[in-house]
């Protein structure tokens, strides 16, 4: 039978080894990091609504695959939505913050960063949650609902693969959410517990 024995190199890697709520923090950053990719793509993306022919409409763009003269002939053409780019873009630059926030939270310890990372991580969850919501009525508006055939029986547009993608980064972020705020929780509680 092989017995433990431990001498100074056994302690020192038990000693170094992450404490729990670091842990977490960084997975839930880590999490944060590939819902920010997500997010990035599908904002930079033109294919929030789809009609499955290469018509598509973005937040910042509308492609056509045809000549049409209603939406200013073949290719790519400026159409901000305003709304919904603009909370995704915010929502987009407080979950970088949140990422930097979290990291920095981690290393440090600080009481103040922990919240503030948690802060921002929840404020960004909510502006991209509202621009995927307030997207979806956008969507139903006759014009693009038959995009680019607005007053034409002809088939309707769906939900793109870049709105799919924002829908997908806020279940991620959300995710990370979750572990940022079990890391905090658990380093607080284990600072109330070492201090008696």
């Amino acid at each position: 039978m092989a017995s433990l024995v431990l001498d100074n190199s056994n302690i020192d890697y038990i000693i170094s080894m992450p404490e729990f709520n670091k842990l977490t923090l960084f997975a839930g950053a880590g999490i944060g990091a590939f819902a920010l990719l997500l997010l990035i793509i599908s904002v930079a993306t033109p294919a929030w609504v789809d009609d499955g022919n290469g018509n598509t409409i973005g937040l910042f763009r509308r492609c056509l695959s045809n000549d049409s003269a209603t939406y200013g002939g073949q290719g790519c053409h400026a159409a901000n939505q305003v709304t919904q780019g603009g909370l995704s873009v915010f929502g987009l630059l407080l979950l970088v913050f949140a990422i930097f926030t979290t990291i920095a939270a981690a290393f440090t310890g600080n009481s103040l960063l922990l919240l503030v990372s948690l802060g921002l991580m929840y404020f960004s969850s909510m502006f991209v949650m509202s621009a995927y919501a307030t997207w979806g009525v956008y969507s139903r508006d006759p014009n693009t609902y038959n995009f680019p055939n607005p007053g034409s029986n002809a088939p309707h547009t769906s939900m793109g693969y870049s709105y799919n993608l924002c829908v997908a980064a806020h279940f991620f972020l959300w995710t990370g959410l979750t572990l940022i705020a079990f890391g905090v929780g658990h380093f607080w509680g284990s600072e109330r517990n070492s201090s008696g």
